[in-house]
This record gives C-alpha cells, sequence and structure tokens, in this order.
C-alpha cells in the first residue's frame, strides 16, 4: 500500500494519534483484479472496507469518515466520542509499517471473510464491514472479555464502550416521597 501512495518503503514511526479510537492499521489487496484497502482499527477491531483505486487512494480519509459515519448511524451510535474519532478523520492519515504480527493476522483473515462475502453472499463494501462488526476480535492487549469468559470481544461492544460514555447513575430512594401514594 505504501508503493501505491507514494510513500517510502521505510517509513520512519508516526507520532500517536489524537483520536479517541487510536490507530488504525490498513492494507490494500486485490478481488478479481480491483482493488480494496481494509483498514483495522487496533483499539475495537472494527473494521472499514473501501475502495482502493487511485482516485479513492487520494480521498481515502473522505471515503473511510463516510463509512464510518454511516455504519456509527447504522448501529445506534451518537454522540461526543464518535464526533471526535470523525474529526480524525477529518485531519488524514499518517502512513507507517505495521509491526504487530496479530494485528496483521487479523486484517488477513478480515481480507479473506470480505472476498468470501464478496464470491458467495454476493455482499457490498459496507455490507462486508458491517458484519465484521458484529464478529470477534481477539487482540493481546485486550485481555480476556470477562463478560463472557474468552479472549474474543465483540468490536461493536468495544466501540461503544470506548465512544459512548457512561450512562449516568440515579441514587435509590429507599422510601417513596410523602404523598407519591395517595389515591
Amino acid at each position: 500500500m505504501l508503493k501505491r501512495l507514494k510513500q517510502p518503503a521505510k517509513p520512519p514511526e508516526p507520532a500517536p494519534q489524537g483520536n479517541p479510537l487510536g490507530e488504525w492499521y490498513a492494507d490494500l489487496d486485490f478481488w478479481r483484479g480491483k482493488p480494496h484497502v481494509l483498514m483495522l482499527n487496533a483499539a475495537t477491531g472494527i473494521e472499514l472496507l473501501l475502495n482502493g483505486n487511485a482516485a479513492s487512494l487520494r480521498r481515502l480519509h473522505e471515503r473511510a469518515f463516510l463509512q464510518f459515519a454511516s455504519l456509527c448511524e447504522h448501529f445506534g451510535l451518537r454522540g461526543p466520542g464518535v464526533d471526535a474519532e470523525l474529526h480524525g478523520f477529518d485531519a488524514g492519515f499518517v502512513f507507517g509499517p505495521t509491526r504487530d504480527r496479530s494485528l496483521l493476522g487479523s486484517i488477513n483473515e478480515r481480507k479473506l471473510g470480505a472476498w468470501m462475502g464478496f464470491e458467495h453472499n454476493g455482499e457490498s463494501l459496507v455490507d462486508c464491514a458491517a458484519r465484521e462488526w458484529n464478529g470477534l476480535f481477539k487482540h493481546a492487549a485486550l485481555g480476556r472479555n470477562a463478560r463472557h469468559g474468552m479472549a474474543y470481544h465483540r468490536p461493536l461492544d468495544l466501540l461503544r464502550e470506548r465512544l459512548l460514555p457512561s450512562a449516568q447513575v440515579l441514587p435509590f430512594v429507599a422510601s417513596p416521597p410523602p404523598g407519591c401514594f395517595d389515591g
């Protein structure tokens, strides 16, 4: 992907990004002669699947912004955290090498899933991405999922935890106020 984007073969390590979800990793691959970019968020495992032709690569941040916004809307995710991540897409991307072998494996696994969805189910790019938002994701940095007692996490649950504020807990009143149940 770096060659297609006219980046150096060994770019320097990029500075950490300030968006709420942190780093996004991407890979360019071809299915039936058409280039596609699969983007994977390291913190949540959510994916974006975008066209990878030259025109789309020049506007990759815009395409990613639109797909992320539409999928968030589809899953009912709204709020300041989602807005902050969308502003991160507006800033564009910093390109660097992917050194995390676990994430490389996850990207390759998801590319295979996408190609299978294209071939056998006739899915679109956004359909494949949405399917994976409800899938499973495993990364050593996440640890075990205490809720389900396994190493796998649901990307949509991780996204909700990171971007949506916790509900405000209201105090429980032990006894009803006087006159509450008077007829």
